[in-house]
């Protein structure tokens, strides 16, 4: 009996020590909101025949946009075991992504930020 429950704790010691050493940076949760965020923008564009024509022009725009409003707006905190980004949108803090074991994993959808980013809206964001 005390041998499984040492070979447990020790599997738990291992997982926890783990997770603590392979926490996701700034850097990767930053990568994927934007990457996220641009997925949702580029379709948006390539979905209008009028922005599909100047596609390329109006992305490299959109991603100067969310790249300053990201700079600007997303926290970042690391819980020992994991890690979190959280978007100040209309002073509210929403939570976006959660990273843990080298990952970072998406918590809105693209439908939420398609809701959020519209182009015309862009601008707006920058400020």
């Amino acid at each position: 009996m005390k041998k499984i429950f040492l070979a447990i704790a020790l599997a738990v010691v291992v997982v926890l020590v783990a997770a603590a050493m392979t926490t996701p940076d700034y850097k990767a949760h930053y990568a994927a909101v934007k990457g996220t965020a641009l997925h949702v923008i580029d379709h948006e564009v390539n979905a209008n025949p009028w922005t599909a024509l100047f596609g390329p022009m109006v992305t490299m725009g959109a991603l100067d946009v969310v790249d300053a409003y990201l700079k600007k707006n997303l926290l970042f905190y690391d819980h020992t075991f994991y890690t979190t980004g959280v978007l100040i949108y209309k002073d509210q803090f929403i939570p976006v992504s959660v990273g843990a074991f080298g990952h970072v994993h998406m918590l809105v959808s693209e439908d939420d930020i398609k809701n959020v980013v519209k182009l015309p809206d862009l601008q707006q964001l920058k400020n």
